[in-house]
């Protein structure tokens, strides 16, 4: 099922992750969150999920598109930390019922939602491989 709000969102990887719902039958959707809103929505075929349980999903985790930096967090110090570490890319959360990879970009959230009852290194590893595969070839250093 695919529902989308925009078709022309210019990212490759996201197009990556798309293919991989339509594929591999252990994702089960994927999504972007753009503005705390639901975008580029891909259900995959027999996937027991729907539109109103993605909405669930987004809004049981509070699902918003920037880093979690805040004002009060700066003035707390936690920029500080970010700036040590430097941004978080990505998020596994485990559930009973469903694994959930949030990959997060600068202006959006990638969210990915995962038979729980997979193993994590045949569903996470291959999605983040993936995800983050350069399509350029490497240079001869030679």
């Amino acid at each position: 099922m695919k529902d989308n709000n925009n078709n022309n969102n210019g990212n490759g990887n996201y197009d990556k992750i798309k293919h991989l719902v339509e594929v591999d039958d252990d994702i089960l959707a994927v999504f972007i969150v753009m503005s705390s809103q639901i975008r580029d929505l891909y259900i995959a075929k027999g996937a027991h999920v729907d539109r109103a349980y993605i909405g669930s999903i987004s809004a049981t985790l509070n699902l918003n598109d920037n880093n979690e930096t805040t004002a009060a967090d700066s003035e707390k110090g936690t920029s500080d930390i970010y700036n040590l570490l430097g941004e978080l890319k990505w998020v596994v959360s485990e559930y009973e019922k469903i694994r959930i990879l949030k990959i997060i970009e600068k202006d959006k959230i990638v969210v990915v939602l995962v038979n729980s009852n997979t193993q994590l290194q045949h569903t996470i590893d291959n999605i983040l491989g993936y995800y983050y595969d350069l399509d350029d070839s490497p240079k001869n250093l030679f």
